[in-house]
This record gives structure tokens, C-alpha cells and sequence, in this order.
């Protein structure tokens, strides 16, 4: 779908998807304190991997749908992956998504949870913008952005996690790669300017993840949706083109019926993330500190 939108109205709109902090009247949380509660989160979910199985959905525009029964295991070289079957069918053959022509896809929802391990605390730098909402919950907002060298699977996103305040559970994730995050850094120099410069490509493509925490097992929280949108953006040109914003692609994976194996009860995942671990490895702030 093809729209034209006024500057000063998609300005409004972008501002609000690219991560704005906001603005609120309570006292931010210590970082560190909430960095050693999301490590908590962190070595839960790796405890309960392998533990479960639901129904992932996948809807691309363009393109169909997919149903399959899902699940992790540890892969050969270790590491956890995905794996999909034919949703209902009792044949169990894995189904590969890359056969299926998807523009796109998300592996490893609940990975989102190992950006704050404490071993990869040197690898991102991490700063809390304030608070807002999410799924209904008050939550922390925490922006996240990696260190170089970037490695895939390590430090390989930027984005922003709200955070359940109450629980330190994740409730959502949005994030983009290092290639869509310098292409949105650029656009939005490029429409401050209000027109585009003769260095400048003609549409800038970006795209953004975000994930949704909804399902909910003795107080621990798993995926519920992933939604990846890719957008083609227009700066003002010198041959009058107007602004312009339209969408190329969106996949939505949605997961519902879990079923666990095991989880740890509700008073062992408090307790859990109730302590307090001290070890080397102290977050780095985002921005330094005033002088």
C-alpha cells in the first residue's frame, strides 16, 4: 500500500517507532541492579529450553501462511535452533524456512533474553530511557547498542527491551541490524534537513523486529508474536518528489498453545531473579557521565 504523508505528520509517526525516550516523574532504576536481575532472566530461559513446544504461525505480506508444531534443540555445533514440523502431522519431518521463499524470518524469539547475559555485558552498551507501557504492564524502557567488533549472534542488534518493573521480566523487544539502525541514523539526518542530498540514495530501506512477551508460565514469560516490517522511505528531492513511505514487506509469527515438559515454579523463578550475583563484568553506560 502506497501512502503520502506530510513531513511534519510522519515525523510524529517515526519518532514514535524509532525508540523516543519518554519522559516520566519516577526515579530511573539502578542499571547495574537491573542488569544483574535480567542475567536472572537469562539463565532461565536456558534452563528452559528444550522444556516446551507451541504452534508458531507464519503470515508474510506478500506471500501465505505456514503453521508448524515448534520446539528448541541443541544443534550440532552446540548451540540452540530452531525446529519446525507440520503443524498436526504425525510424520515429524522438519520442515526447512528457507525452502518456503519467506522474505523474511525471525529465529530464536526468546534469544532476545541472552543480550543481557553477564558474559556479553562487553559487548553492548546498555541505558535506561525512562518508562512506559507494554502488554499493559508499567515497564522500564532499556536501549541497548553494541560494541565493535559486531559478531553474529553476539552483539549483533540495537534496540530497545521494555522491561516488566515489577517482575524484570521481558515484555518487548524492538530491534534493528547495524546496517538498518546506520540507514535510519541517516534517513532521520536527511529529513531534518528537509530535503535529500545529491550524496544521498533516492529511498532509504529499513527494517525493524519487534517482539512480544505475552505468554505467560508461573511468572516467566515467552514469545506470543514477532513482527518484522520492511519500509522503503523518501526524503524531499531536488526534483520535488515528495515524501513518501511504503511498505515492501511484513511477516508476523505468532506462538500460542505451550505446552511445557517442565518449568521451574513460580516461587524458584522468584527467587531466582531476587539474587543478586557480583562478579566482574559492570555494564557499560551508553553515555558517559556528565564531567
Amino acid at each position: 500500500m502506497q501512502r503520502t504523508l506530510t513531513i511534519g505528520v510522519w515525523s510524529l509517526l517515526l519518532a514514535a517507532r524509532l525508540d523516543v525516550a519518554v519522559e516520566t516523574s519516577r526515579e530511573a532504576p539502578d542499571l547495574g541492579r537491573l542488569l544483574d536481575r535480567l542475567d536472572g532472566v537469562a539463565r532461565l530461559y536456558s534452563d528452559t529450553a528444550l522444556r516446551f513446544t507451541c504452534l508458531e504461525t507464519i503470515s508474510a505480506e506478500p506471500g501465505g501462511t505456514q503453521r508448524f508444531e515448534y520446539i528448541y534443540v541443541y544443534g550440532a555445533d552446540g548451540k540452540f535452533r530452531d525446529y519446525r514440523t507440520p503443524a498436526r502431522s504425525r510424520r515429524g519431518k522438519e520442515v526447512s524456512l528457507a525452502s518456503l521463499h519467506l522474505p523474511r524470518w525471525l529465529g530464536q524469539a526468546y534469544s532476545w533474553a541472552f543480550i543481557f547475559r553477564r558474559n556479553r555485558r562487553g559487548r553492548f552498551r546498555f541505558e535506561t530511557e525512562g518508562e512506559s507501557d507494554a502488554l499493559g504492564r508499567p515497564a522500564i524502557r532499556l536501549r541497548f547498542e553494541p560494541i565493535p567488533p559486531i559478531e553474529k549472534d553476539v552483539n549483533d542488534w540495537y534496540g530497545t527491551a521494555w522491561i516488566d518493573r515489577e517482575t524484570s521480566q521481558i515484555l518487548r523487544v524492538e530491534a534493528r541490524t547495524p546496517d538498518d539502525f546506520s540507514k535510519q541514523e541517516r534517513f532521520q539526518a536527511e529529513l531534518s534537513a528537509g530535503q535529500r542530498s545529491m550524496s544521498s540514495p533516492a529511498y532509504f530501506y529499513i527494517e525493524s523486529v519487534t517482539t512480544d512477551f505475552a505468554a505467560e508460565k508461573n511468572g516467566m514469560r515467552f514469545p506470543s508474536e514477532v513482527l518484522i516490517e520492511r519500509s522503503r522511505f523518501a526524503v524531499p528531492g531536488h526534483r520535488g518528489r515528495p515524501f513518501e513511505a511504503a511498505r515492501v514487506y511484513r511477516v508476523r509469527q505468532t506462538y500460542v498453545d505451550y505446552r511445557f515438559f517442565s518449568v521451574r515454579t513460580a516461587e524458584e523463578i522468584r527467587r531466582i531473579l531476587s539474587e543478586s550475583p557480583v562478579g566482574p563484568g559492570h555494564p557499560v553506560p551508553l553515555k558517559p557521565p556528565p564531567p
